[in-house]
């Protein structure tokens, strides 16, 4: 008997231990925002594509240098052939094998212009690499500081859920002795339903911004995990330092203006197609009815005069200076919008670390208010409204504070990407 009453005991105790687990024990990875970063700079499939575009502009420049180098041909070759004459049929065929090389000579710095647009070109792939990865950054951190949000909306709902409860108490005992109509008690109980409901769309956002987190990162499929709460504070930061650091490191603009260098280059490339080219043949060969065959080679030199070529040149001049154009235009309209992105994210910024200072008086205001009005709704001189009302202002300051944060932290995101910071 005693060894049942010990066992159903033990069970008890597991039962309750089993209950009172959170997620920080279940062995759930906790990840801070620098981890989510680095997993998405080594999983996200965007970067993973974009080094492969460096990679394929790197081998473009070997492509180019190609031309300095001689083209080496092998031909083996079998002829059977028959002619029929009036009075007479024959049979011949023809055995062959022959190696030509053919070299350019002089071609007035067409493939060393070649080979220099690729390397510039090489370099905005660079940029444009940087730039995916500051964007995959700033997503990161979007997400990551929603997910932080909707955690404390659902603490919050929760700590809304516990005073709706403790009010319903209160009501239902105010109501058994009398002291409370039984009105009291309804308008407790859907203040509960409204604060369970309250709780599931907190735990969906939750789910929600989790899976945007995930994805941002690379890896939709990872297994859940929790986040650290990022302390924060309020950075010092200059607009005009920001401004010149951002027309410096930006990458966007910094891979325009290696394309509009590009195009410069690609103009002057087409204005060769103008000049003559020299080039150099030759041939080493046997060739023959039968074995052993014929030995013989030949070296030709040959310059090519482009005289008209349908207007072709021409035209191909004038879209190289559009490009020229298109490009230098683009430089400095990036350049204005960094400018103007840049002064409207600190007044943002400036406006958010406002609400967060006020909003976090308030929080401790309406904190106080709910506490004071449970306090006066348990000794019975307070009212079911008043309780009401307070848990309504807590619920909505606590919401609007945490929002401030989230503002905050991804408009000054908003402004490391605009700089070109990686990390």
């Amino acid at each position: 008997m005693r060894t049942c009453l010990f066992l159903i005991f033990f069970l008890f105790i597991l039962q309750s231990k089993a209950l009172s687990i959170d997620s920080s024990e279940l062995n759930q990875p906790i990840y801070s925002l620098q981890d989510c970063i680095e997993i998405a700079l080594k999983k996200n499939p965007e970067i993973l594509a974009s080094k492969q575009q460096v990679e394929k502009s790197y081998f473009k420049i070997g492509e180019a240098k190609s031309g300095y180098l001689p083209e080496i041909e092998l031909s083996l070759g079998y002829q059977r052939s028959y002619q029929e004459a009036q009075k007479l049929q024959e049979y011949s065929k023809n055995y062959s094998g022959q190696i030509v090389l053919t070299q350019t000579l002089f071609d007035f710095g067409r493939t060393s212009l070649k080979v220099d647009i690729q390397k510039i070109l090489f370099d905005s792939s660079i940029w444009q690499d940087k730039d995916t990865k500051i964007n995959t950054v700033y997503t990161v951190k979007e997400a990551y500081f929603n997910l932080l949000k909707a955690k404390k909306q659902r603490k919050t709902a929760q700590e809304v859920l516990k005073q709706a409860q403790r009010h319903l108490d209160l009501a239902k005992g105010f109501y058994e002795v009398g002291l409370k109509p039984k009105i009291e008690v309804t308008k407790a109980e859907v203040e509960l339903s409204n604060a369970k409901l309250a709780v599931i769309s907190a735990e969906k956002l939750v789910r929600q911004a989790l899976l945007n987190l995930k994805i941002a990162m690379g890896d939709v499929y990872m297994p859940d995990f929790d986040i650290k709460e990022e302390d924060y504070a309020l950075r010092k930061l200059d607009e005009n330092d920001a401004i010149k650091v951002a027309l410096e490191k930006n990458p966007q603009l910094q891979s325009v203006k290696f394309n509009r260098q590009a195009s410069e280059i690609s103009e002057d490339l087409v204005k060769k197609e103008y000049f003559p080219t020299l080039t150099g043949t030759g041939r080493y060969g046997y060739s023959g009815e039968d074995f052993p065959l014929n030995r013989g080679w030949s070296l030709l030199f040959q310059i090519n005069f482009p005289l008209f070529s349908g207007w072709s040149t021409t035209y191909k001049l004038k879209q190289a200076k559009a490009d020229v154009a298109y490009y230098s235009y683009k430089e400095e309209s990036i350049k204005q919008q960094i400018t103007s992105q840049i002064k409207n994210l600190f007044v943002q910024l400036k406006e958010a670390s406002q609400r967060i200072e006020t909003l976090k008086e308030a929080l401790r205001q309406a904190k106080e208010n709910l506490d004071l009005a449970m306090a006066r709704y348990e000794v019975g001189i307070g009212s079911s409204i008043e309780v009401v009302d307070a848990i309504v202002l807590y619920e909505q300051i606590n919401t609007q504070y945490w929002q401030a944060i989230y503002d905050y932290n991804v408009t000054y995101a908003s402004i490391e990407k605009i700089v070109g910071m990686e990390k």
